[in-house]
């Protein structure tokens, strides 16, 4: 019997971290997602902007449980994605957290 693989990484694209999301809200799904459900939690964005989004999330006290800036189609894993991905929302607000947290748990739950 074949067991489905257990998704491991979080990947968030990048521009869920900038306005109008809630830097807070992202914060938020990332503490989850690595506390809760035990996941690695990665940023995804172009090799040219990772220093840019880096700051953007350290000065703004988001980077506490992001494990690394990856680029696009680098690693595997639940993709939560403005575009398309296994979670997308246009952006990351008060209004979307009880979303994301329950597809997060769907998936990787």
């Amino acid at each position: 019997m074949v067991t489905p693989m257990k998704m491991s990484n979080l990947i968030v694209d990048a521009r869920l971290t900038e306005p109008p999301s809630e830097v807070s809200v992202f914060r938020d799904v990332s503490m989850y997602a690595s506390v809760f459900l035990d996941l690695s939690v990665l940023v995804q964005c172009s090799r040219q902007d990772a220093d840019l989004y880096w700051y953007w999330l350290r000065n703004r006290g988001a980077f506490d449980f992001v494990d690394d800036i990856v680029e696009p189609n680098e690693e595997s894993g639940i993709l939560l994605s403005c575009l398309r991905g296994n979670i997308a929302v246009k952006d990351l607000k008060a209004e979307t957290l009880n979303f994301v947290i329950h597809q997060l748990i769907r998936i990787a739950g």
